[in-house]
């Protein structure tokens, strides 16, 4: 197994995500986006099991049409331009229900790379299932989304606001600038994926097994497992996510592939005192 050297911190302009708890890829870059109860979903998916209120289409061959934003564009921003944000306005991307599906697991960069980590402080779990299925017979061109961007780059990712461009058409109307996805870069929502965290070197769950993540739709509109992690000793720890039958998994960008329906990643947890962020980015 390979281990991964986690110094958990506090959680200062930490890219957390605090976010909609939707009871209601490989993957596309990794960053540390905040988010809320209205963020929208913008990154094409694949519903195995329902997300919350997100309504997709009944199946690949009838995915849901492309609801673009309406109202105003916001300006004044880091980044130049009009922009329709997160949090104001509502759009959502392309999405189907599926029965079953296979993905590619992406841990949050916290966990797989340098993030300064302690005992007592958060430490954000995250992951990101990206689709592996090929659906280029019914589906060739892909599905349109939005690219969500920061749009205040000397801001904390969680105090930033999010967006993706607005243009003017020659009519002189506001109009949205889709993204088509391929279908690489579709993300898989599976409804009951379970996860546990365990200390190797006593045997004892902090986090038991069968424990639901909370599902959750990022700033940059995308869906992630999310939990915060606290431990209260050091030591080494394994998290394992567990899919349900209908979702296979194909691979995982660190850690290990248990086998189809499991993955895993030890992380290293040293005592607490001083330190910097813990909070975790979601791929």
């Amino acid at each position: 197994m390979k281990k991964v050297m986690i110094y958990a911190g506090l959680l200062v302009g930490a890219a957390s995500l605090a976010a909609l708890p939707l009871h209601a890829a490989p993957p596309a870059g990794k960053g540390k986006p905040s988010s809320e109860a209205t963020n929208n979903l913008s990154v094409p998916a694949i519903l195995v099991g329902p997300l919350g209120a997100v309504v997709c289409g009944p199946s690949d061959s009838a995915p849901s049409a492309l609801v673009p934003p309406t109202g105003t564009p916001a300006t004044g921003y880091e980044v130049p331009g009009s922009y329709w944000v997160q949090k104001v306005h509502k759009w959502q991307t392309q999405c189907f229900n599926a029965g079953e599906a296979t993905a590619f697991a992406s841990w949050g960069d916290n966990l797989s790379g340098d993030a300064k980590l302690k005992v007592g402080s958060p430490i954000r779990v995250e992951l990101v299932l990206t689709n592996m299925t090929d659906y280029s017979g019914t589906i060739a061109e892909g599905l349109q989304g939005y690219t969500v961007i920061k749009l205040q780059p000397s801001l904390a990712d969680r105090l930033s606001a999010y967006g993706h461009e607005a243009k003017s058409d020659p009519a002189g109307l506001w109009v949205s600038s889709p993204t088509t996805f391929p279908e690489a870069s579709w993300l898989v929502h599976n409804q009951g994926i379970t996860f546990s965290v365990l200390n190797t070197d006593t045997g004892v769950y902090a986090v038991q097994p069968g424990t639901n993540p909370t599902a959750e739709i990022n700033s940059t509109g995308k869906i992630v497992y999310g939990y915060n992690l606290r431990v209260s000793a050091a030591g080494n720890y394994r998290i394992q996510f567990t899919t349900t039958p209908a979702v296979t998994l194909t691979g995982v960008d660190d850690g290990d592939l248990i086998d189809a329906n499991n993955v895993s990643i030890d992380i290293v947890v040293i005592p607490g005192g001083g330190g910097g962020g813990g909070g975790g980015g979601r791929p």
